[in-house]
């Protein structure tokens, strides 16, 4: 009776490890390793926006050493560097130049475009980022 029992909770055991141990699925996450691809992203626009105008900021992110036109997300930001201005959008990307139009820019002095490519979940590149540095004039 107590090698039955004894057997009994082995088997248990055994299984409940085994069922844990197969319950983790593993996920392939892009980073510098082979296989994946690095990208290198480009931010362009004005050097100089008058006041109270609008930009148009553009951002173009290439795959280093590969003809694959990287898909993802492309993540404007625009800040002014001295004070509290910040404006943000995002955008799908599928390759090319895309731009986007900021709002009226109120205040002189300079501002950073910052552009970062974000990949999808599960994609081969991996992520990169650009700036720019323009002003606002009188």
């Amino acid at each position: 009776m107590k090698k039955t029992l004894i057997g009994l909770f082995t088997a248990l055991f055994m299984a409940a490890g085994l069922q844990v141990a197969t319950a983790t699925s593993a996920q392939a996450v892009c980073t510098s390793y082979a296989g994946c691809v690095d990208t290198q992203t480009k931010a362009s626009g004005p050097k100089v926006v008058a006041r109270k105008k609008r930009a148009t900021v553009c951002g173009t992110t290439t795959a280093v050493g590969s003809n694959v036109k990287p898909s993802g997300d492309l993540r404007f930001v625009v800040t002014r560097n001295v004070g509290k201005f910040r404006f943000a959008r995002t955008v799908p990307y599928f390759g090319g130049k895309m731009c986007i139009r900021t709002k009226k820019l109120q205040k002189t002095g300079g501002y950073t475009l910052h552009v970062t490519f974000l990949p999808k979940d599960g994609s081969l590149f991996n992520s990169s980022s650009g700036s720019h540095g323009f002003d606002v004039g009188r």
